[in-house]
């Protein structure tokens, strides 16, 4: 049975597990810090209803552009995909039917990495409660 893409993908740029693992850790660790930032501001300002959701959204858009743009700067313009796999698995978009990786025209990127820095690390889930935690409790306190 011939490879898949996903198997020639890694062994043509493996990913690590431990790594990707640490990667994933210290993404959900800098959107909780600063979701739970973002909600203590937001308590502070007394953002109330849809103006308090859209300060934590536009907050994490900056985040992650942020940290965007750091791992742009670390990884010589390659992206996200040379520190995350993406949704699927390491794939690399430079990769043809046949197996073959494009000639040295064109760069080799893992399709949908970007994904993992701007909707992983719990951005709707544990970092959106932090957020929230922040938000309820300086509002209450200051009230």
């Amino acid at each position: 049975m011939p490879p898949t893409k996903q198997e020639i993908s890694l062994l043509i740029n493996p990913l690590v597990p431990e790594a990707v693992q640490h990667n994933n850790r210290i993404l959900s660790n800098l959107h909780s810090i600063t979701s739970f930032l973002l909600g203590l501001a937001a308590g502070i300002l007394a953002l109330q209803s849809t103006t308090g959701f859209i300060f934590y959204l536009a907050g994490t858009v900056v985040v992650s552009g942020v940290f965007h743009i750091f791992l742009l700067y670390r990884s010589n313009g390659q992206g996200a995909g040379v520190f995350f796999p993406g949704p699927n698995v390491g794939e690399i978009e430079g990769i043809d039917a046949k197996g073959m990786v494009w000639g040295s025209g064109r760069e080799v990127k893992r399709k949908g990495a970007w994904r993992d820095v701007w909707l992983g690390g719990g951005v709707f889930g544990e970092a959106l409660s932090g957020f929230v935690l922040g938000w309820a409790g300086v509002g209450g306190v200051l009230r």
